[in-house]
């Protein structure tokens, strides 16, 4: 049998930890995070003159952005989901317009993304709020292990647009996230206490 790189170890075990210790939110609690959570983030694309956000539904006990994308969408500002390609030996995600009419279905993860509008380039993103399970004040973010967004944002990591902000509760914070070399760092961080402006 193969023997896995300590690092994939040390990640499994700390998303564990982390994905336990977000789910140990109650529904009052978690609803009190995500209304302020939401407020910053409302508040920050207003000042920011923020148009176009690449956001994400919440699954798997992630911050709620609902009631944020909802008032940035009736102030005018361009909304887009993740959509996952299936591509042989290498899954991928693209940006794609989402509205609170268009239709949603479930990809094979059971997450909802939008079918068949327009893809939007991540050059023309303003700000994009990623999900993950855990992070620290260097920026580094543990999502679920996919490597999703790390290779979709590879080609922009040097680059301040879009502005990668991850979305999480102060509770996933940790103080290291292990690093690998194809790891893109966020800009900053979201959670109940506002925006947080990465060391990296």
């Amino acid at each position: 049998m193969k023997k896995l790189p300590d690092q994939h170890i040390f990640k499994s075990e700390l998303r564990t930890e982390l994905r336990q210790r977000r789910a140990l939110l109650d529904d009052i609690h978690r609803n009190i995070l995500d209304t302020a959570i939401n407020t910053h983030l409302v508040n920050y694309a207003r000042q920011e003159k923020v148009k176009t956000v690449a956001a994400y539904l919440a699954f798997d006990g992630e911050p709620d952005l609902g009631q944020g994308l909802a008032e940035l969408e009736n102030e005018g500002v361009a909304l887009a989901l993740p959509v996952v390609h299936k591509i042989p030996g290498r899954n991928t995600i693209s940006f794609h317009l989402w509205t609170a009419d268009d239709t949603l279905e479930p990809n094979r993860y059971g997450i909802l993304e939008p079918v068949n509008t327009p893809e939007v380039p991540l050059v023309m993103i303003d700000l994009m709020l990623i999900p993950l399970v855990g992070w620290d004040r260097a920026g580094n973010r543990l999502g679920m292990g996919a490597s999703y967004y790390d290779r979709a944002l590879q080609p922009l990591a040097r680059q301040q647009r879009p502005v990668r902000t991850g979305v999480a509760y102060s509770a996933q914070e940790t103080a290291r996230i292990p690093v690998d070399p194809w790891d893109v760092p966020l800009h900053a961080m979201l959670t109940e206490h506002g925006w947080f402006t990465c060391d990296a």
